[in-house]
């Protein structure tokens, strides 16, 4: 959606100041930097296809590398001149951080930006359709398979098989509708959506406008507790001790409180993770659900709402030629259970990472792979993950297509090694473990805190 009476222009040459900037940003001017050129983003703000806490997380800053990374040329090379006010006069140094270095950080962008160029120069941008042939048998299969079973089957083990198969059918969509939401299949925002609504809402049941809103925030601030709407699960799973804070989080608007209930479940939240993730998809719907009764200024609303409401019209149709109540309760949790592959895939990533906030002075690659993990796997096992293995890779380079991205890998092991960052990579046995240290180390610090208070207490009552 474009705001009213949008237009592009000539650039007019204005020069602000570095002090001249930063009083319009405290008068809440929503400014950000591109290429050294400053834009007025206001107007635009509600009309952002990928909501207005993509862009309110980079006011004031350079989002130069962000922007180029998360949306199609004619972006920002025509539709952005329409919000320019000015050349920026300052420098992009004005943020003092004592653990790193300016000139450091500039260069890791500069280089980071040789590689996205020869990215394009590869043609690893293009998307090879084929694969989407290859992708579109194995989902035809794994339904076909689930209806068979459960339609014409006459014991219990072939409904179980049933429900695997629909789990399995969620588990592999999930990658498609991931690639539509970053416009990694057309590459053209309005067809991506489509087939990402059709994808997401009515073979999954899940909003695709919810997941964008959330995922394109999670890209930003990705690992921050107090924005990062990925990481905040309290009162289940904490990554950081600073949920013991009770986190405001600027997704949800609301303070994540570190109440009796995280106080409960935190300290064995790594003997429960992989029980949670079994359950995760039921929060899906919650938050999908709620999101499209809530978001008005949402494209493809009313197409998402019908996508819906006609997937839970087919799966109910689906269970009640079930036998039996025993066995449609227990073909609702395997199929859901089954998708806990996912969660489990999506969290690994980021769950034995770093949380901590290093300040604006650090560039957009460094920030995404210090937050972020590899799985080293063997190519063909690259269609049970799903891209997901190369979640550094993609948090570096969103837009590239999922299928191209193990091609990307030796360059950008060639970028980490040009400017001294650490590619994180690590077997998927290894990398769970990576988690489960992580969340045993945080539930730890919570016992000691229950056990400190409770000596204190003790040393007062006597």
């Amino acid at each position: 959606m474009a705001p009213p009476n949008a237009k592009t222009f000539a650039l007019q040459h204005n020069y602000i100041s570095q002090e001249d900037f930063e009083k319009r940003v405290q008068s809440g001017q929503i400014l950000i930097i591109y290429n050294n050129k400053v834009y007025k983003l206001n107007k635009w703000l509600k009309y952002h296809p990928g909501g207005e806490l993509a862009i309110r997380h980079m006011i004031g800053k350079d989002a130069t590398d962000e922007i180029n990374v998360f949306h199609p040329e004619e972006v920002y090379k025509k539709k952005i001149n329409t919000f320019y006010i000015g050349e920026y006069g300052g420098k992009i140094d004005n943020f003092k951080e004592e653990r790193l270095s300016f000139a450091e950080q500039k260069l890791i962008s500069q280089t980071y930006r040789r590689y996205y160029s020869k990215l394009h120069e590869l043609g690893l941008y293009e998307c090879d359709y084929w694969n989407y042939f290859y992708e579109s048998i194995r989902y035809f299969f794994l339904i076909t398979s689930a209806c068979m079973l459960l339609l014409y089957g006459t014991q219990t083990w072939h409904f179980l098989t049933s429900a695997i198969c629909l789990g399995l059918f969620w588990h592999q969509l999930a990658f498609s509708a991931h690639d539509a939401g970053h416009s990694g299949i057309t590459h053209n925002l309005l067809v991506d959506n489509i087939i990402g609504v059709i994808i997401a809402n009515f073979m999954g049941g899940l909003s695709l406008g919810w997941w964008k809103r959330n995922h394109y925030v999670h890209h930003i601030v990705t690992n921050d507790p107090e924005h990062d709407p990925d990481i905040q699960h309290l009162p289940f799973l904490a990554i950081s001790t600073k949920f013991f804070n009770n986190v405001y989080s600027s997704f949800y608007k609301k303070t994540l409180h570190f109440d009796a209930a995280a106080r409960f479940f935190i300290p064995f939240q790594h003997y429960l993770y992989y029980i949670i993730m079994c359950f995760g998809r039921f929060n899906l719907y919650a938050l999908s659900i709620n999101f499209l009764i809530n978001e008005e200024n949402l494209a493809f609303r009313n197409l998402e709402i019908s996508g819906m409401i006609i997937f839970w019209c087919w799966y109910t149709y689906l269970l009640s030629f079930l036998p039996s109540i025993s066995i449609i309760i227990l073909y609702v949790l395997i199929s859901h259970m089954v998708t806990m592959l996912l969660h489990v895939q999506i969290t690994l990533s980021h769950f034995g990472m770093s949380t901590e906030d290093f300040g604006p002075l650090e560039s957009f690659p460094r920030k995404m792979l210090r937050t972020t993990m590899d799985v080293d796997c063997p190519w063909w096992m690259d269609w049970f993950h799903g891209g997901l293995q190369f979640q550094a890779i993609h948090h570096l380079f969103p837009r590239v297509p999922r299928h191209n991205l193990r091609n990307c890998q030796n360059l950008v092991k060639g970028f980490c090694k040009e400017v001294g960052l650490e590619y994180h990579l690590y077997g998927f046995i290894k990398g769970n473990g990576i988690v489960l240290g992580a969340l045993r180390d945080i539930a730890n610090q919570v016992e000691l805190l229950g056990k400190v208070a409770k000596s204190h207490n003790d040393r007062y009552l006597n």
